[in-house]
């Protein structure tokens, strides 16, 4: 009886140590996770935007009130057009690399861009910054093909 007794204060002791350890790490978790971080302060300014990244989206609307459309296979309807990566310099020179799958004859390319507040130019043809949390960049074409239409491009940070 007395190996009984001495057995059930043994598994007590186990099952309050687990118990203890449990409810630190989960408190450890929940405090973790409980902490915003603070939030990225990103302006759109020639050094954040230069960098490279890859198209992810087109969207085109014929005028402003039209739904948006998906353009982007319509854009690259090949695959090895997909993976391009665009790298906007702060010296004001872009540079797409036919990146991934190439294509066949590989289609590089190069230009200019400048940047005054919200308004991007490429290659002298006009755009807007939609948004920019220095990940993610999306800007907006207007007029293009008629008046009133716009493709809005959505383009990922590498």
């Amino acid at each position: 009886m007395h190996k009984l007794y001495t057995n059930k204060i043994f598994s007590s002791i186990i099952k309050s140590t687990i118990m203890k350890k449990t409810t630190v790490f989960l408190f450890a978790v929940a405090l973790l996770f409980s902490c915003n971080p603070e939030p990225v302060e990103c302006n759109t300014s020639v050094a954040n935007i230069s960098g490279s990244y890859k198209i992810t989206a087109y969207g085109y609307k014929q005028t402003p009130t039209s739904p948006e459309e998906d353009y982007y296979p319509i854009i690259f309807p090949d695959a090895c057009d997909r993976d391009d990566i665009y790298t906007f310099k702060a010296n004001g020179e872009y540079l797409m690399k036919d990146a991934g799958l190439v294509c066949s004859p590989p289609d590089d390319d190069n230009g200019t861009w400048t940047l005054a507040g919200n308004a991007m130019t490429i290659d002298g043809l006009p755009a807007n910054i939609v948004s920019f949390d220095c990940k993610i960049l999306i800007i907006s074409i207007p007029d293009i093909n008629v008046p009133g239409a716009s493709l809005k491009i959505t383009m990922i940070k590498q």
